[in-house]
């Protein structure tokens, strides 16, 4: 079979109608990765991108004998990992595309595949900030969460106190970044302070999803929830728990790789030995994605109660 796993083989026009349909729908459930470090690997370069970090240095506020220089000190640094991987998925449709037209009436499965992608980068990005250090609602732990231990407006001034107590950097406009589900969000928007992302969308508006902001932190809406219970063995209840997150700048990063971004494609009907009348068709999304967390201290996993 010819190597046709591209939308070059289509008409012109036909191929930006399809790949704008993807793009579409592949962008809104792509809420988590706002915020992070975005950066494209090159290629034959290896698969594997590494960091150096460096510990703060410690502060020494002795004062110096008069006429000696500083003692010498080592600096301390780690490294943190970045390893890309490949993604995709397949899915065989009955025939509905030639070399010069496509039937419209599969644009919808079409754009289920790029939702497909969206969804599937996004969860990427979840399970990674899922690792992100632990507060619990109410300042309460693992071992006492309870019903009623919502994230609210008091939640959202301690959040940010333990985020600048760990220096996390704010974003260029001087706040942090949350992400919160549709169980998370009613207690939230309930506040008093809270300010409706409407009210300023003509002036600040940067994120897709945005919601409103409340204590320093611009909350956006991500569909993709994650949702729990601790193991009972270690905590003092069977209390279900959503999770938010809330980061400062440069706490994660997203990469991809150069001449492997994560794309949509299509295999059009053609006649072979595998399909000798040509009535199948496959569409595929593929590519290569890492996403990690830089600084585990500047994302906070607020895990708190659904009721």
């Amino acid at each position: 079979m010819a190597d046709l796993t591209n939308t070059t083989i289509l008409g012109p026009a036909v191929s930006i109608y399809y790949e704008k349909v993807f793009l579409e729908r592949a962008e809104y459930p792509l809420i988590l990765e706002q915020g992070a470090q975005k950066r494209t690997h090159a290629s034959n370069e290896g698969h594997t991108i590494k960091f150096t970090k460096y510990d703060v240095i410690d502060i020494n506020s002795t004062a110096l004998t008069e006429g000696c220089n500083p003692s010498i000190s080592a600096m301390a640094a780690s490294t943190v990992s970045v390893t890309l991987a490949e993604y995709g998925r397949t899915f065989q449709l009955s025939k509905f595309v030639t070399l010069t037209s496509i039937d419209k009436n599969m644009a919808e499965t079409i754009g289920l595949v790029g939702q497909n992608l969206g969804e599937t980068l996004n969860r990427l990005v979840r399970n990674e900030l899922m690792s992100g250090t632990t507060y619990y609602g109410n300042d309460h732990n693992i071992t006492n969460i309870a019903a009623g231990d919502t994230l609210d407006a008091c939640d959202c001034r301690l959040i940010v106190q333990d985020l600048e107590g760990y220096k996390a950097r704010a974003y260029p406009d001087g706040f942090y970044l949350g992400k919160v589900g549709p169980l998370s969000k009613i207690n939230l928007i309930s506040d008093s302070t809270w300010i409706n992302s409407k009210v300023y969308s003509d002036v600040k508006k940067l994120y897709k999803g945005e919601m409103g902001e409340l204590y320093q932190i611009r909350f956006v809406l991500n569909y993709d929830e994650a949702c729990g219970i601790e193991a009972t063995s270690t905590a003092a209840s069977t209390v279900s728990r959503a999770y938010s997150f809330i980061h400062g700048s440069d706490a994660f990063g997203v990469f991809d790789f150069e001449g492997d971004k994560p794309k949509l494609f299509i295999l059009p009907n053609q006649l072979d030995s595998g399909s000798p009348a040509g009535r199948r068709s496959y569409v595929s999304w593929a590519g290569s994605y890492a996403v990690k967390l830089l600084n585990s201290t500047w994302v906070i996993r607020a895990a708190n109660s659904l009721t």
